[in-house]
């Protein structure tokens, strides 16, 4: 199971324009994109990745896994609860990545998911136990138990006027 920092993905727009040559994530390449549709990075010890994710909340990150399952995903609800900084368990927004699928995972609310004191809190049942950082600030935070042979890609979603 990655434990390691996150790694922040920089949305491209989605629906701009027809998504040709090769726009859509593949598990060809397994990594993640930082911002440039031409290029994957390789995976080196991230055990998540962090999105920022503006109002109103149009983020979704696509994902293409290979031959090893990617196992579960944490969406971690940056939104706090009571007076004393405390945050729903990570457990709260779950699922799986099985082989050889593809899909999304989001839109997020940034009133929910966004991170709103990543310093001062910790998250109960997480796969990822590395402590976030300031730069979480503003993002929704997804954690994977395995990145071996998963892709993503995060995308933006341009409103679009009557």
């Amino acid at each position: 199971m990655p434990v390691g920092p996150r790694v922040t993905l920089q949305p491209i727009p989605l629906n701009l324009a027809a998504l040709s040559g090769g726009l859509w994530v593949t598990a060809a390449s397994p990594g993640y994109d930082l911002g440039s549709p031409s290029a994957i990075t390789a995976w080196s010890g991230q055990g998540g990745v962090q999105i920022p994710n503006p109002t109103p909340g149009s983020v979704i990150l696509a994902f293409a896994c290979g031959a090893t399952a990617a196992g579960v995903w944490q969406a971690l609800v940056g939104d706090l609860v009571g007076s004393i900084n405390q945050v729903l368990p990570a457990t709260t927004e779950t699922g799986s990545i099985a082989a050889n699928t593809s899909g999304w995972l989001g839109p997020w609310s940034p009133a929910t998911f966004n991170q709103q004191a990543p310093t001062q809190i910790t998250y109960a049942g997480a796969v990822n136990t590395q402590a976030l950082t300031q730069s979480a600030q503003g993002c929704v935070v997804v954690d994977f138990t395995t990145t071996t042979t998963l892709a993503l890609r995060a995308y933006s979603l341009i409103p679009v006027a009557p």
